[in-house]
């Protein structure tokens, strides 16, 4: 993250450039992690819970941040940022790949499901409607079927597709052809990083410290809690529920940026949730780890 915030204040990349970088993750490095993932795993029944109990820590990240700005008596659009920057975690960009890399304690493919077969399609289905129904204008069109699929069915969704056909079909893939995927799926971790530093911009976080006080304690505190509870009411334990603990505790996803903006909610809030969040995880998640 220091060599992206380096490399942007020498000149060597811009912020311009960071588009590029992640369409490099999502179609190159990305995809190759997840495949070998997944062609390797030992495929458990556990593992078909690991959604549900993603889903249900996002509905109770909705409920508990909904319900608490209304309270407050929030305006809408505020609101709608709070809920949109504590419910989507970054659990393909930053999550999946710190798994990869954690060495053992973890299961590199609960965290690939936990992405792809829950927060992917969340990000273009439940959070679309929550921006679009806090901050959209009436008249807006909103985003057709052939949209979301188009935007779920990505790279990652085809590469767990491909690897999950290779491991149930028993095939040994030839070191030829696995060396290479390795080597493209290790680079997904220091590019993402590279991105994070490229992209963080502290400017202005003074002004929204409340709302970003609030979406940190929910974003990397309560949601591992929840991530937690999900885990062990489903009766996952060891690696599996680990891996869910720590997914559920992402920090704020670039796409709620993203989607948020388009849709009008408070641009500052949500850029300085993933400023804030990104950083402070660098401490929490390590600790989490420690503590599990």
């Amino acid at each position: 993250m220091l060599a992206g915030a380096l490399a942007r204040r020498a000149g060597v990349l811009r912020r311009e450039d960071g588009p590029t970088l992640m369409r490099v993750v999502l179609t190159l490095t990305l995809p190759p992690l997840i495949f070998t993932i997944l062609a390797r795993a030992d495929l458990d029944r556990a593992l078909l819970l690991v959604p549900v109990a993603g889903l249900a820590v996002h509905v109770a990240l909705l409920l508990i941040v909904g319900g608490a700005a209304r309270a407050w008596g929030l305006e809408r659009p505020r609101a709608g940022a709070l809920v949109l920057a504590t419910s989507l975690g970054n659990t393909g960009f930053f999550g999946l790949p710190l798994i990869a890399a954690a060495g053992g304690g973890f299961s590199p493919a609960a965290a690939a499901i936990y992405h792809t077969l829950c927060t992917s399609p969340l990000t273009w289905t439940s959070s679309v409607a929550l921006a679009g129904a806090y901050g959209a204008p009436a008249e807006r069109p909103r985003p057709r079927a052939r949209e979301v699929a188009r935007a779920v069915l990505v790279p990652p969704t085809w590469a767990l597709l491909a690897g999950l056909a290779v491991n149930l079909a028993g095939v040994e893939l030839p070191a030829a052809a696995e060396r290479p995927l390795e080597l493209l799926g290790a680079a997904t971790l220091p590019l993402v990083m590279i991105y994070a530093g490229l992209m963080l911009r502290a400017r202005g976080l003074h002004r929204v410290w409340g709302e970003l006080a609030s979406v940190t304690v929910v974003r990397l505190g309560l949601a591992a809690a929840l991530g937690y509870a999900a885990a062990a009411a489903l009766g996952l334990d060891g690696d599996v529920l680990r891996t869910v603990v720590i997914m559920s505790a992402m920090p704020t996803a670039m796409m709620a940026l993203v989607i948020g903006s388009r849709e009008g909610l408070p641009a500052d809030v949500l850029a300085g949730a993933v400023v804030v969040t990104t950083l402070l995880a660098t401490l929490t998640l390590p600790a989490l780890r420690a503590l599990m």
